[in-house]
């Protein structure tokens, strides 16, 4: 499985947005995640925004379903992430951890043909 971290925005409150490619199944992910005193859970479940395991109904093989996943929620990630993330998908990438810096922020795209 691959696992890309970014720190971005939800609501104004800082989150975790981690979101990968999972081998074995061949399918992507993604959950959010508040962080922060100030957003602080009670317990886990109550710490995920959003969990794509929520939604078994999105086509998930599709890099597409994450970006319009992430612009449903207004969530912005850097493009190294989705580009990554596509890349690990096609190659069958599996064992790889990244973190990426928040800093380099862009807009999300959908990927593949038009």
């Amino acid at each position: 499985m691959s696992r890309h971290l970014t720190r971005s925005r939800h609501g104004g409150l800082p989150v975790l947005v981690v979101a990968g490619y999972d081998r074995p199944l061949r399918e992507l992910f993604l959950h959010v995640i508040r962080e922060g005193s100030d957003a602080a859970p009670r317990d886990a479940a109550e710490a995920f925004i959003y969990d794509s395991l929520d939604e078994p109904q999105k086509d998930w093989t599709d890099i597409n379903t994450l970006t319009e996943t992430l612009a449903h929620l207004d969530i912005k990630v850097p493009p190294s992430v989705i580009e990554q993330i596509y890349l690990d998908q096609t190659f069958n990438v599996g064992n790889r951890y990244v973190e990426h810096p928040a800093d380099e922020t862009g807009d999300v795209e959908t990927c593949g043909p038009d």
